[in-house]
């Protein structure tokens, strides 16, 4: 799962040495912005607060659920990122691609962002993948709970089953398996109702766009897995107080869906390239180029970030269309700017000014 799942299979931002992320500064961060609290003397942003932080700053408020010094887990993940989130945990939301950020940014905050660099041999340390890590962390406990499961169970047949489907609808036919039909009822873990006939759900096993078919494969067996035991053996709801997984399941979709990455505490000094919100649409250009040559797009990429890691900054032109309105033939502008016109890159260029896509609020509104 751990290569299925690297980041290198991704369409992601990087160099030789590192990843770079970004974050669309959200409303709590902006206000922290205004006041001064994350700015150095340069007025550049040196730090980016988790929501714990400005969570105990309010009397009002209750205890936090977690604390500075708590570990990083799958609970915290999860309430972090769920629909209704907590707003006392110690996680950071990045995203790997500039246009999800974008769309939070324009469409709900005030389009002011970070990128935020990563050495690749520290990625898994501050920062985590999260969709892979709350694959991995429910995988664990998947296995943990199959290993307890008697030799002679019929559930193993059909977890082998799972585990060597080829398709998404070999998962489903697994899966398919009424309580009654398989083996008899553990009544004190299960808790089935009187007169109904379960089956075990199979609207869990679905494709997510940011995945391959390889990843959503892989994806899908965890999770049919966890509905099997779930539903059928007695396996009690992974987070606690849950009446079952169901959202949990859906919280791994609006991980991977989002592309988010989660940076365990405070974003420090260091780890933090204050850009342009020009340079995030260009990244975000560049990460929708499809049938162009990979190495020359890579090349194209890494001239930005160059040009974004010497402090540079972009002149933008006082009769710019930018000043008014978003449109890939005006960022083509400005790429050749950063490229000085090298025409080694003319023909990507080309593409992007005929067929980028730039995010703009009334669109995200519609």
């Amino acid at each position: 799962m751990k290569n299925l799942f690297d980041l290198d299979n991704f369409n992601i931002i990087e160099d030789e040495e590192n990843y770079y992320f970004f974050r669309a500064l959200n409303m709590a961060d902006n206000q922290d912005l205004d006041s001064g609290i994350i700015l150095d003397n340069m007025g550049n942003i040196k730090k980016i607060r988790t929501d714990r932080e400005r969570y105990e700053e309010n009397p009002e408020n209750e205890k936090p659920k977690y604390t500075e010094n708590a570990q990083i887990s799958l609970e915290q993940v999860y309430d972090h990122i769920k629909m209704h989130y907590r707003k006392d945990t110690n996680c950071i939301s990045l995203s790997s691609n500039c246009n999800v950020s974008i769309s939070y940014g324009r469409g709900s905050y005030k389009d002011k962002y970070i990128m935020v660099r990563v050495p690749k041999k520290e990625l898994g340390e501050k920062v985590i993948n999260a969709g892979q890590y709350m694959l991995e962390e429910i995988s664990k406990k998947v296995d943990e709970y199959i290993s307890s499961i008697s030799t002679d169970s019929k559930l193993l047949e059909i977890i082998n089953e799972i585990e060597n489907s080829k398709t998404e609808g070999e998962i489903k036919k697994a899966i398919e398996t009424r309580y009654n039909s398989k083996e008899p009822l553990n009544i004190n873990k299960a808790r089935p109702r009187k007169g109904i006939i379960y089956k075990a759900p199979i609207a869990r096993i679905s494709n997510y766009q940011a995945l391959n078919e390889d990843q959503s494969l892989e994806k899908n067996k965890t999770i049919a897995k966890l509905t099997l035991l779930e539903r059928v053996g007695g396996m009690e709801p992974i987070i606690p107080n849950a009446s079952n997984n169901n959202l949990l399941v859906q919280t791994i979709g609006n991980a991977f869906s989002s592309l988010e990455l989660i940076h365990y505490g405070d974003i420090e000094k260091d780890e933090i390239i204050n850009i342009q919100k020009e340079i995030v649409d260009i990244f975000a250009l560049l990460q929708q180029i499809e049938g162009q040559d990979k190495g020359l797009v890579q090349d194209l990429k890494r001239e930005v970030i160059r040009f974004v890691n010497e402090g540079r900054s972009l002149e933008i032109p006082e009769d710019s269309m930018l000043l008014n309105s978003y449109n890939a033939r005006e960022f083509s502008k400005l790429l050749r700017q950063i490229t000085k016109n090298n025409p080694k890159y003319k023909e990507v260029i080309e593409y992007i000014s005929k067929n980028g896509c730039v995010i703009e609020p009334n669109i995200e509104i519609r």
